[in-house]
C-alpha cells in the first residue's frame, strides 16, 4: 500500500520540475509577450499545481496558486497585458510556492497574512480586480453569446494505471458536460471476462461529442490532470453559426473515413435491402461501439476531419539522482574488477578460451559503462537558463541594463559536475553584475552602449569543458587589487608578480576590492567559494582582463568525475594515465639520434615541442634507448609528452586525490589498476602550462 506521504513526495518532485519550467518560460514570455504558446504554458503550470495540491490536501498551495491562476487567466483572455510587473510578481509567486513545498505545515494550512497582502499587491500592480472580472474557468453562457459554436469529437482513453494516480475519469467527463451539450459513448472493448478482470486498471474509454462556445484551450484544460497518462485526441468537426446548416454525411462514408471498415465491404453491404448498420453488425465487420460513434457523428451533422491524436510518451521514468550515483559507483567497481581478472588471467597463463571469456566480459563492461555514462551526461544549457532570472533581478536592483547571452548550451557534462557548478557560476555572474558592468551613464561616457553584456559560453576541449564567463565592463583594477593584497599581507609593498597571479588574488578568502558591503558583494566570500569548488571537482581557473574592455574568467572542468578512457604509460616503475580524449597519436623517440636542445620532434611533417616527463617529475635513473612519445592536442595546438613506455589502453575509474596533491603540477586524480597498484592521471594542459612557465 502506497502511503499518502509517498504521493505527496511524488507531487513535490513533479512540482519542483514544473516550477523550474515556469521560471524559464516566464523569462521567455517577457522577451516575446505576444507568444500565445508561452502564455498558455505558464497558465497550464499554475493550473496543474493548483489541482494537484488540492488533491493531496495542500490547501495553502492550492488556494495561492488558484489566485495567481485567476490573474493569468485574465491575461490569457486579453483582459490584461504582459508587463514587467506581471512577470516579476509571477516569478515571486513561483518562489513562494517553492518555499511552501519545503514546509508541509505551511503548505497544508490557510493562506498567511503575508500571502494575502502579496496577492492584493499583485492584482493591483497589473490592474486586475476580481469584482470586475469573472474568474470561472469557462465564461457563463451569457458572456459567450457572441462566440461561435463549435462541435468537437474527443476520444478519451485513460491509461490502465489511471486509478493508481488518484484519477476519476467520470469527474473529468462531468466537468466537460458543464461546458456545453455533451453526448458520451463509452467503449468497453478492452474489458475482459470477469475471471481476468483487474479492478485496479481503467479499461473503459470514451467517445465524446460536445457542442460548446468554449475554446480548444478551455477544453484541454479539463484533461490537464490526466493527459500525462492518457491518450486524448481533439477533432473540431465544424463551426456552426446560427445562419449555417451542414448536410450530413452518409453512414458508410463516416465509417470508411474512421477506418472502421473498408470501401469494398461497404459496397457489398449496400447491395442488400437491409439497413447498412444492421448488416455490418451481423457480419461482425464493425463493432457496436464503432457503429454508435459513426451514428452519433452523423447525428451531429458534422464533416469529420483528420483526428488530432496526442499520444503521450510513457517510455521515460523519473529516477532519484542518488540511485544513479550508486549505479555509477557499482559500474566503476565492475571496471576495476574486470581489470584485475584480466591481469590475473594473463599472469596465470590461462588458456585461450578463458581469455576469450574475460575479453567478452570486458566488452559487456564497456557497453554498460558507456550506457551508464550517457545517462549521467546532461546538457549544461539547463543550468544556463536558471541564470537569466538572476541577471534580470540583480540588474534591476543595481539600476543597470544588462543582457545575458549564452552559447554552447548543448555541451554535455556529467550531472554530478553540473550540480557542483551552480554556486561558482552564480558568484562569478554576481561579481560581473556588481563589479564588472558599469552604470549606463558611465558606459555612455566611455563610448559603450547603455546595455552591458555578460556572455556565458561552454565548449568541449578534449577531456574537459571550458566554461567562459565574460563581461564587457570596466575590467579588473590591478592597482585596487594590489593595494588590497598589500593591506591583507598577501603581497609585499615592492613585490612584483605576473598579471595572471595578481588576478588570481581575487579568489583569496575574504578578498574584495569593494569598500562598502552590500547585499550583492563586498564580503570577499563568493570568489573564494568558486576557487574551493573548482578544487573539489579537479578543475582550474584562468583570468584575462583589459581595462574598460572586458573581464574573461575561464573554468576548465573535467567531463566526468567517474570513468574515462585512458592510455597507460610508464616512467621507470611508476604508472601514469593520459586521458584518451586529448591524444592524437604516438611515436617512438630515440634520444641518441633525435635529441636536440629545444625539445622539438617531427610528427606528421610538423615540428612539435615536447615535454620530457622523466625530467618533469624528477624521476632519477637512466633513460631507455628507445622511448615513446604521446602526442596530445590542446586548444588546436599539438604537443608531445615523452615517457619510457606506452603500455596500452585502460578503462580508468577516477579516484580523487587528497589535499596534499591538489597543487601538484600535471596531476588531476588517480586510478587503481588491475594489479592493485595506483596510477596517477595526468592533466596535459597543466603540464604544458607548467613547462612553458619553467622556460620563461
Amino acid at each position: 500500500m502506497v502511503s499518502n506521504e509517498q504521493f505527496i513526495e511524488t507531487f513535490r518532485e513533479e512540482a519542483l520540475e514544473l516550477l523550474g519550467t515556469l521560471e524559464a518560460t516566464l523569462l521567455e514570455l517577457e522577451e516575446a509577450p505576444s507568444d500565445r504558446e508561452l502564455l498558455s504554458a505558464v497558465f497550464r503550470v499554475m493550473h496543474t499545481i493548483k489541482g494537484s495540491a488540492a488533491m493531496f490536501g495542500l490547501d495553502c498551495i492550492s488556494a495561492f496558486a488558484h489566485d495567481v491562476e485567476t490573474i493569468l487567466s485574465a491575461l490569457r483572455d486579453g483582459k490584461i497585458s504582459v508587463s514587467s510587473e506581471l512577470i516579476g510578481n509571477t516569478l515571486v509567486s513561483r518562489d513562494m510556492i517553492r518555499e511552501m513545498l519545503d514546509k508541509p505545515e505551511v503548505a497544508s494550512g490557510p493562506l498567511t497574512h503575508d500571502m494575502v497582502v502579496f496577492l492584493e499587491s499583485f492584482r493591483e500592480s497589473v490592474g486586475f480586480y476580481p469584482e470586475g472580472v469573472k474568474a470561472e474557468k469557462v465564461p457563463s453562457k451569457e458572456a459567450r453569446e457572441d462566440a461561435p459554436l463549435h462541435t468537437w469529437y474527443i476520444i478519451f482513453k485513460p491509461g490502465l494505471e489511471s486509478f493508481l494516480h488518484g484519477s476519476n475519469p467520470l469527474a473529468v467527463i462531468s466537468e466537460l458536460a458543464s461546458m456545453g451539450e455533451l453526448v458520451s459513448i463509452p467503449d468497453f472493448d478492452r474489458i475482459p471476462i470477469l475471471s481476468e478482470f483487474n479492478y485496479e486498471q481503467c479499461l473503459t474509454s470514451w467517445h465524446l461529442f460536445i457542442s460548446t462556445r468554449a475554446t480548444e484551450n478551455q477544453l484541454r484544460d479539463v484533461f490537464i490532470f490526466v493527459e500525462d497518462f492518457s491518450e486524448i485526441s481533439f477533432d473540431c468537426m465544424t463551426t456552426v453559426s446560427d445562419e449555417e446548416t451542414v448536410s450530413p454525411k452518409r453512414l458508410g462514408e463516416i465509417l470508411v473515413e474512421r477506418g472502421s471498415v473498408d470501401r469494398e465491404a461497404i459496397d457489398r453491404v449496400l447491395k442488400s435491402q437491409k439497413k447498412i448498420g444492421e448488416l455490418l453488425i451481423e457480419e461482425k465487420i464493425v463493432s457496436p461501439t464503432n457503429l454508435r460513434v459513426a451514428l452519433e457523428t452523423q447525428k451531429q451533422i458534422q464533416s469529420v476531419q483528420k483526428a488530432k491524436t496526442v499520444a503521450m510518451d510513457m517510455s521515460t521514468i523519473r529516477v532519484k539522482s542518488d540511485k544513479l550515483d550508486q549505479l555509477m559507483s557499482l559500474v566503476g567497481e565492475l571496471v576495476t574488477i574486470h581489470a584485475r581478472i584480466l591481469q590475473t588471467t594473463r599472469d596465470a597463463g590461462m588458456n585461450d578460451e578463458m581469455l576469450s571469456v574475460v575479453e567478452q566480459f570486458g566488452r559487456l563492461t564497456d557497453e554498460l559503462r558507456n550506457n551508464t555514462m550517457s545517462i549521467r551526461m546532461v546538457p549544461i544549457g539547463s543550468t544556463f537558463s536558471t541564470f537569466k532570472r538572476l541577471v534580470r533581478d540583480l540588474s534591476s536592483e543595481l539600476g543597470k541594463q544588462i543582457e545575458l547571452v549564452t552559447d554552447g548550451g548543448d555541451t554535455e557534462l556529467d550531472k554530478t559536475v553540473i550540480e557542483k557548478l551552480n554556486d561558482p557560476l552564480i558568484h562569478i555572474i554576481r561579481n560581473s553584475l556588481d563589479h564588472g558592468i558599469e552604470q549606463p551613464a558611465d558606459r555612455l561616457a566611455h563610448g559603450k552602449p547603455e546595455t552591458g553584456t555578460i556572455r556565458l559560453i561552454a565548449e568541449q576541449t578534449g577531456a574537459s569543458v571550458h566554461l567562459v564567463i565574460e563581461d564587457d565592463g570596466k575590467g579588473l583594477d590591478t592597482e585596487a587589487i594590489r593595494k588590497k593584497a598589500v593591506s591583507q599581507g598577501l603581497l609585499k609593498e615592492d613585490e612584483v608578480v605576473p598579471e595572471q597571479d595578481l588576478f588570481k588574488l581575487i579568489f583569496a578568502p575574504g578578498f574584495s576590492t569593494k569598500e562598502t558591503v552590500s547585499a550583492v558583494s563586498g564580503r570577499g566570500v563568493g570568489m573564494d567559494v568558486v576557487n574551493r569548488q573548482m578544487e573539489l571537482i579537479g578543475g582550474s581557473i584562468a583570468i584575462d582582463s583589459k581595462p574598460y574592455q572586458y573581464t574573461r574568467i575561464t573554468l576548465k572542468i573535467p567531463l566526468t568525475l567517474a570513468i574515462i578512457d585512458g592510455l597507460l604509460v610508464r616512467i621507470d616503475r611508476e604508472n601514469f594515465i593520459v586521458p584518451l580524449a586529448v591524444i592524437v597519436g604516438c611515436l617512438e623517440y630515440m634520444s641518441e639520434k633525435q635529441k636536440n636542445d629545444h625539445n622539438i620532434v617531427i610528427f606528421q611533417g610538423r615540428q612539435l615541442p615536447f615535454v620530457n616527463m622523466r625530467d618533469f617529475f624528477g624521476v632519477p635513473g637512466a633513460r631507455p634507448a628507445i622511448e615513446q612519445m604521446v602526442i596530445v592536442t590542446l586548444k588546436n595546438q599539438q604537443f608531445g609528452l615523452l615517457f619510457d613506455q606506452v603500455i596500452g589502453g585502460n578503462q580508468t575509474v577516477i579516484k580523487p586525490l587528497g589535499k596534499l596533491f591538489k597543487r601538484a603540477d600535471g596531476i588531476s586524480s588517480a586510478s587503481v589498476l588491475g594489479d592493485g597498484s595506483v596510477a596517477l592521471i595526468l592533466d596535459a594542459e597543466r603540464i604544458i602550462e607548467a613547462a612553458e612557465k619553467a622556460e620563461v
